[in-house]
């Protein structure tokens, strides 16, 4: 007898397709068993962490402008403002200015601790 499929699956493939599958995985296992482990460990469940939070807030990560601190969402918004300004007087070195300065302010952000403070949004 074989087994039913998963609750909420259809039974879509007829015994002679499920014998035809079951050879294939056979001769798999026989020619290549390395990759037929490989395989094997894809159907294994795998935990899922939880997003760290701060203060015990849902939805506030670590690694975010608002827990990085005020000084940070400052000069992002700065090298914003520097880029739109360099684009519409077509100055390209303000531009890259405000390139530099907001790349610069992200990685500062992403690796610095974070605050204790709420920060900006």
């Amino acid at each position: 007898m074989r087994p039913l499929p998963p609750k909420g699956f259809p039974d879509v493939l007829s015994d002679r397709e499920r014998r035809d599958l079951a050879l294939i995985e056979r001769q798999l296992c026989d020619e290549d068993p390395r990759l037929a482990a490989r395989f094997r460990s894809l159907g294994r469940a795998r935990p899922v962490r939880a997003p760290k939070t701060l203060g015990g807030r849902d939805g506030v990560s670590q690694r975010s402008m608002h827990a990085a601190g005020a000084l940070p969402c400052v000069l992002l918004a700065a090298g914003l403002i520097m880029l739109l300004a360099g684009a519409a007087a077509g100055a390209m070195a303000v531009v890259v200015a405000g390139v530099v300065l907001t790349v610069l302010t992200l990685g500062i952000a992403a690796t610095s601790a974070p605050s204790r403070g709420a920060g900006f949004a």
